[in-house]
């Protein structure tokens, strides 16, 4: 089976609002709602679990869930401070589910889409660890100091993380678990596993599958939606 962990426990700080951003409208519905719209439809997703910010908890159930009548969604847990602890909090209510399969994505990808969810559940089947990514098409620069560059990187090696990343439950707990007692904190979930020394396959992701990070993304979103529409 395939679950799914929403991870929407964010604050949003970087929008200037005072609504968290997985809840701002986006062509007059919550950002979160869209994400969660194409993992309700997806029909290789059978569970779906939200992670939510605790303070959010009625806005989430009055404005999202209870609203537009999600099924999958069977639990909304509340996160932690971090991203990594929020997914931790995600990944606990499946830790005795270590055979199937959970696609962890973030709240604010609303443009994903079917296709890179059966890109991802393909690899994961086959892998038991998989990245949504996109190849980086700019000269990436090293810079040690933030001033003087050292190093140019050779792009066709270097690619941009997105989610969804997929992975067999067992595998993503126990990396969520040795990362929890080593106090390491990764920047995305595949990093947890590679540090284990795990393979984690590369799934193309899309330029479309943005993060809604600042206001300007909000606008680009609505954009490519009503794109979508025509």
């Amino acid at each position: 089976m395939f679950f799914a962990i929403i991870v929407a426990a964010g604050k949003g700080e970087r929008v200037n609002s005072v609504v968290p951003k997985q809840y701002l409208p986006l062509l007059g519905k919550p950002v979160l709602a869209h994400t969660l719209d194409v993992f309700e439809r997806s029909p290789w997703i059978g569970e779906i679990i939200v992670v939510i910010n605790s303070l959010h908890e009625e806005m989430f159930k009055k404005e999202v869930w209870e609203k537009y009548g999600y099924r999958k969604i069977k639990k909304c847990v509340s996160g932690g401070e971090t991203r990594q602890d929020s997914v931790y909090c995600g990944v606990r209510e499946l830790k005795d589910r270590g055979a199937d399969f959970v696609l962890i994505h973030d709240g604010v990808r609303p443009l994903v889409d079917d296709k890179i969810l059966a890109r991802c559940v393909e690899a994961v089947v086959k892998f038991e660890a998989a990245c949504c990514a996109l190849p980086c098409a700019d000269t990436i620069k090293l810079s040690l100091d933030g001033e003087i560059i050292d190093e140019t990187l050779n792009r066709q090696k270097i690619w941009r993380a997105q989610t969804p990343q997929a992975f067999r439950i067992s595998l993503i707990w126990e990396a969520l678990e040795k990362a929890k007692e080593e106090g390491f904190q990764g920047t995305d979930d595949s990093a947890l596993v590679e540090r284990m020394g795990k393979p984690v396959r590369l799934v193309l992701g899309s330029e479309d599958n943005l993060k809604i990070t600042t206001p300007q993304d909000l606008i680009l979103a609505e954009e490519l939606l009503r794109w979508r529409k025509k």
